[in-house]
């Protein structure tokens, strides 16, 4: 299965408006992943309860010391993806089958609140994932993947509702400082498309994303209020003026350096600067700095981040995703990480 790809096609039906057919190419990626995951704990499981009985200890060392390489291999055969590279594609995938649900009064209709509200917080331990490179058991702190027939039913929340809300407040200020801050926008999305804009859940999140996310929120609720609308015009127009401004301020030299630099004719100390200054990295690094460096960069060029920006800098930007993919599989090589 190719995800990226299908993500993409994904990517652009969301773009366009198309939610509820995006949300069923997201929704099959989401449950593949999940999948893929479940089957690895699973397997592990019933490996220590056949072969461990009754030794805890010899059956947590096992899945610690087993559960990374078996991860690794089972992405590389199911999607010819690494750890890193899947993280990076179930991050986008799971926000943009949040931003289907969202967006879509027959999603909102027919996916139950809990199975959201554990959504949203698996995509925050995505996004707030740690610097080590065991991300699939810090996920699986907050849920389960359930099978009947070896088919995958649910994905089973392990906290509360009441406590995945706390959850949820408590990490809207975390997301708010990361590239993801529109999540929170879109938090706040769903609830008012589902009637609860007057909640704790609702109006803690609205501090946090402040008013005029509010005002882009609403916008969709206005359509009787001429002046609101004006308003609202006025303040879409400005927020893409201002994002089209920092873009090319920041993006725009590195862009010409970019396409100058032949990575062909280029020796491997060249290579070594270039890619190193491209991801941000100086002196002895991680594999866990590498690929958050990786992943942090990454996430600026993605389609939902520059679609309103113009044909030239939605070029742009697909040119960049190349290098930094480039310069990740580089370093992997190079320093066999």
């Amino acid at each position: 299965m190719n995800v990226r790809k299908i993500r993409e096609v994904a990517d652009t039906l969301l773009d366009q408006g198309r939610y509820d057919d995006a949300f069923y190419l997201y929704d099959d990626l989401y449950k593949q992943i999940w999948t893929a995951i479940g089957s690895v704990q699973s397997g592990l499981t019933s490996f220590s309860q056949s072969y461990l009985k009754g030794n805890f200890k010899a059956a947590y060392e096992f899945k610690n010391s087993y559960s990374i390489q078996a991860i690794n291999n089972i992405f590389s055969k199911w999607f010819d993806l690494d750890s890193d590279q899947t993280l990076n594609e179930f991050t986008f995938i799971t926000y943009g089958h949040l931003q289907c649900i969202s967006y879509s009064s027959k999603l909102c209709a027919i996916v139950s609140m809990e199975t959201v509200y554990n959504e949203f917080l698996i995509f925050h331990s995505l996004v707030l994932q740690p610097e080590n490179d065991d991300w699939v058991n810090n996920i699986m702190k907050y849920a389960t993947p359930q099978f009947e027939d070896q088919v995958l039913k649910k994905v089973r929340p392990n906290f509360s509702e009441q406590k995945i809300k706390k959850m949820i407040i408590e990490n809207a200020e975390k997301i708010k400082s990361t590239d993801w801050f529109n999540a929170n926008a879109t938090f706040l999305d769903y609830l008012f498309n589902i009637g609860d804009n007057s909640s704790t859940l609702y109006t803690s999140v609205q501090k946090v994303v402040g008013f005029h996310y509010r005002q882009k929120t609403h916008r969709r609720k206005s359509t009787k209020d001429e002046s609101k609308n004006k308003e609202h015009s006025r303040y879409e127009s400005y927020e893409r003026y201002e994002k089209y401004e920092r873009f090319e301020k920041f993006e725009r030299h590195a862009f010409k350096r970019e396409e100058e630099f032949d990575s062909i004719k280029a020796t491997e100390f060249e290579k070594a600067k270039y890619f190193g200054e491209l991801l941000g990295l100086t002196g002895k690094v991680t594999r866990a700095q590498v690929r958050k460096k990786y992943l942090d960069l990454i996430s600026k060029y993605h389609p939902d981040k520059v679609f309103d920006l113009g044909e030239e800098l939605k070029i742009l930007a697909e040119k960049k995703t190349k290098q930094l993919n480039i310069a990740y599989e580089w370093m992997k090589k190079k320093y066999n990480i």
